[in-house]
């Protein structure tokens, strides 16, 4: 789906910017409204239901972004501190 999709690109953009503020996920959720067009919703005769449709879109992608966003940043965290360990190791064992 475009709009899903459309969202978590949102998403990772403003991750890095809102990480590491309080209330992470109403920063997301504002910015995900403002940069995703939900209006195609309205459009194709679900107006009705539009807002229950676009929330749980919304609430979907935050739920599962946000944590495999933070779990993708610690594992990569976690190679770049990895490296420097072992390339202190090395050199440590290459001056014996």
């Amino acid at each position: 789906m475009e709009i899903v999709g459309t969202a978590v690109t949102v998403l990772e953009n403003v991750m890095s910017m809102v990480a590491d503020l309080e209330s992470v996920e109403l920063h997301i959720t504002d910015a995900i409204n403002k940069g995703v067009d939900f209006d195609w919703i309205r459009s194709a005769g679900c107006s009705l239901y539009y807002q229950g449709i676009e929330d749980g879109i919304v609430r979907s992608v935050t739920r599962i972004s946000i944590p495999w966003w933070c779990k993708q940043k610690n594992q990569l965290l976690n190679n770049v501190s990895r490296q420097k360990v072992l390339k202190w190791k090395f050199q440590i064992l290459s001056h014996q």
